[in-house]
């Protein structure tokens, strides 16, 4: 039998955003019976791309134009000179670009990456989009109709990729309702000495190293243990109240051995959270915090759900993954959480309002609800009066 086609999405990350609208595109090609297969681009062997029939790439610009690092070592092997410019004949591709106008060197990546695509010979399946932090309703502005035409084109390029034609849509429930995340509970007495309850800075980098090989998210070199530990010493806002923005002054000491770094140089920071707040997003979510779990990907093959077989060896109490992997008291959560929300949600008028603000047309609402209000992923999930999630997959 002839294998089934598969759409190819890959991207390159520095934040998170290019992989959730990665994975965006990932499960509205799905809900179209579209098979996809979704890889950083750190994941992928560059030199396969002319075998390639269909590919979208999602692509950030970070600093000054510069690429994401999880991209760089493919673009130093697009930029050699003995790939002629037929090198890409017969590839079809289309480029999604995140990016921020106020910057100069706005989408600079997106656009270097399609003007290479071409001049090695592929083919475009639709014009570039170019998401823009700056806009209204942000990058998902020019996501939404960009996907539309994506959808519509790459039908003519292969309509073999939407064995019911790219009109058919199957229910938000069936296929979200899928889980792609397997959480595995542990005994503390089964794991014994494994558990250490102390506090110094070597725990807590073991936590982290453990809590971040758990996440799905990529982080910058593979990064998943930190290199200092600092103190914040001084906080002072600089904006005045009620401006709508706030931008403050922060400075930090260093409270285990520093790091070297220059001018221009990259630093991530991975904050702590208000105790208080990740206690009320357990408890919201029925979680019992003093639990020990291991949280692994799920594939899905042939209708049966399998976990990855590399998952995490050392289980992390669940209240310690929640603080250390999950933003749910300062940035707005992403549209998906309320297409998950409108499965779970046990009201019918709650139900629709979910589903409407995960809707393309409810866009601007919903960034006018979540974005421009500033609201958090506690503050939406304690908002909405019934819900349930199942307590052994997400």
């Amino acid at each position: 039998m002839e294998e089934r086609p598969m759409l190819l999405i890959l991207y390159a990350t520095q934040t998170g955003n290019a992989l959730d609208v990665a994975e965006q595109v990932g499960r509205e090609a799905e809900r179209r019976a579209c098979a996809v297969r979704l890889l950083s681009l750190d994941e992928y062997d560059a030199s396969s791309l002319p075998r390639e029939n269909a590919v979208v790439f999602v692509v950030s610009t970070t600093g000054q134009g510069d690429a994401p690092d999880s991209m760089k070592g493919f673009w130093k092997y697009l930029l050699q000179r003995n790939l002629g410019q037929h090198w890409l004949e017969g590839v079809h591709y289309a480029v999604f670009g995140l990016g921020d106008s106020g910057y100069q060197k706005f989408n600079f990546v997106a656009k270097k990456l399609d003007r290479r695509l071409s001049d090695l010979g592929a083919t475009a399946i639709v014009e570039r989009a170019l998401g823009d932090d700056q806009h209204p309703s942000g990058y998902e502005a020019a996501l939404d109709p960009w996907m539309t035409s994506l959808w519509n084109m790459l039908n003519k390029v292969n309509p073999n990729l939407f064995p019911n034609g790219p009109g058919f849509l199957i229910s938000y429930e069936k296929s979200i309702g899928q889980p792609k995340i397997q959480i595995t509970y542990h005994t503390i007495d089964k794991e014994g000495s494994e558990f250490s309850t102390n506090s110094d800075l070597k725990h807590i980098e073991m936590q982290i190293e453990r809590a971040r090989t758990m996440s799905p998210g990529k982080f910058s070199n593979n990064k998943n243990r930190p290199d200092c530990f600092l103190k914040m010493i001084k906080n002072q806002l600089l904006t005045k109240e009620g401006c709508g923005k706030d931008v403050r002054h922060l400075e930090f000491e260093f409270v285990s051995p520093a790091v070297e770094y220059e001018v221009g140089d990259v630093l991530e920071v991975l904050p702590g959270q208000n105790p208080t707040a990740v206690d009320a997003f357990i408890r919201r979510c029925n979680l019992d915090p003093e639990v020990f779990v291991t949280v692994s990907p799920v594939e899905v093959e042939n209708n049966l759900l399998r976990s990855h077989l590399n998952a995490a060896k050392f289980p992390i109490k669940l209240k310690s993954f929640v603080e250390l992997t999950m933003d749910i008291a300062s940035a707005s959560p992403r549209r998906y959480l309320f297409e998950v929300m409108s499965i779970f949600a046990t009201a019918q008028h709650e139900k629709e309002r979910l589903q409407y603000f995960a809707s393309p047309e409810g866009r601007d609402d919903l960034y006018q609800y979540n974005q421009k209000e500033r609201r958090t992923v506690l503050e939406v999930v304690s908002s909405i009066g019934g819900f349930s999630f199942s307590s052994n997959a997400i």
